[in-house]
């Protein structure tokens, strides 16, 4: 999908990180950001939708603002006024009971793959792998340690051709997991017992404590894009209709 507007001083590769403010870090009261932001999910949110033949789209500007989540956009500059979207990937912890391949039961708050398209046009050229790779490294996680919402076939392949991950782990719901997530013996400290009063304590104890917070180095990135001078009206373009 292609929008009009500069980005020559986008940084961290053309990976941007949105939360519930639908901005990056350092622009949560820029309006005007904002919507273009909004607009740039939601139609990144349909064709994702449409790729995967669902009625409805997983992911949207509004579900983003009520929630803890977490969205990349991968983006690339094709001249000096416009970019594509390239992909775009949605991540959040969820609360979890988890069985392990013996049937022990356990509970915790895992950081869960909730949303993941990669434009058609885009497709099997490393463009996924380098949006999930940064998400990783921005979480000091490891893929093993994920759980994914009703994964695709094509989501599947992608986990064991770039993770040698295959092996699942029935967990009676829509989230997947994978054996490896079990072979770390500190994975099983990562409990998070449920406490009536403040309700969870507190996330994980692997990767970032805080990864459902706006902290990334790369904020600034949508930087501004220059926007402020040189922003102007935009329409969405669909590269290759889905």
């Amino acid at each position: 999908m292609e929008f009009k507007f500069d980005i020559k001083d986008l940084a961290e590769g053309g990976i941007v990180k949105i939360d519930h403010s639908l901005t990056p870090l350092g622009y949560e009261d820029d309006e005007n950001l904002q919507k273009k932001v909004a607009m740039i999910i939601d139609e990144m949110g349909k064709a994702s939708a449409r790729a995967q033949d669902l009625k409805m789209p997983i992911t949207t500007a509004e579900k983003l603002s009520k929630s803890d989540h977490i969205v990349y956009l991968l983006s690339e500059q094709t001249n000096e006024e416009t970019f594509v979207i390239v992909g775009i990937l949605k991540m959040g912890w969820k609360k979890l009971y988890l069985f392990d391949k013996k049937g022990s039961r356990s509970e915790a708050m895992v950081y869960c793959l909730l949303d993941f398209y990669v434009h058609e046009t885009r497709q099997r050229q490393g463009y996924g792998n380098k949006l999930f790779e940064h998400m990783l490294k921005d979480n000091e996680l490891e893929a093993k340690q994920l759980a994914i919402d009703k994964p695709s076939k094509k989501m599947l392949q992608f986990m064991q051709k770039h993770y040698s991950l295959k092996k699942l782990v029935d967990q009676g719901n829509n989230f997947v997991i994978f054996e490896e997530f079990f072979d770390n013996p500190g994975l099983t400290q990562l409990k998070d017992k449920f406490d009536s009063t403040n309700g969870y304590r507190s996330k994980p104890t692997y990767g970032r404590h805080a990864a459902n917070k706006h902290n990334d180095s790369m904020s600034d990135v949508w930087i501004i894009i220059n926007y402020l001078n040189t922003l102007y009206y935009y329409e969405l373009v669909t590269i290759l209709q889905v």
